[in-house]
């Protein structure tokens, strides 16, 4: 009989989800439904990123409107943590779609230069003289 072997590859591409916050045995935040870590993260830095560059620059025009940096601050960065989980273009994560873009973007884009032999040269322009002979 022959042996079959666990495929490892299909545990570690699962998300790693989060449903309580516990620290030395206490309960300190629950979530109805599990959140995945990924969510958690780019939610963080993209409302501090929307803090620092939006919000704190733009205050004395906000402060009229006060619902405005809340607004900024939650429900963005929710939406873009749950655009980068729940999207998958191609079939792939979000970065890793995103990095394929941009290395076809440097390869093919923006490097002008022929393949030639599975190689990038530049183009070496030569003067083309036609002689008229006689025959």
């Amino acid at each position: 009989m022959e042996k079959l072997h666990y495929d490892y590859a299909v545990g570690l591409s699962t998300p790693y989800w989060i449903q309580e916050v516990r620290l030395k045995g206490k309960l300190y935040w629950s979530f109805q439904t599990p959140i995945s870590l990924p969510f958690i993260g780019i939610g963080l830095v993209s409302g501090i990123l929307i803090f620092l560059l939006i919000v704190n620059p733009l205050i004395f025009i906000l402060k009229e409107v006060p619902f405005i940096p809340v607004a900024l601050c939650t429900v963005v960065p929710w939406k873009i943590g749950k655009l980068y989980v729940e999207y998958e273009p191609d079939g792939k994560k979000l970065h890793h779609y995103l990095y394929g873009s941009l290395r076809y973007l440097k390869d093919f884009g923006w490097d002008s230069r022929a393949i030639y032999g599975q190689q990038r040269r530049k183009e070496v322009e030569q003067k083309i003289v036609f002689e008229k002979t006689r025959l």
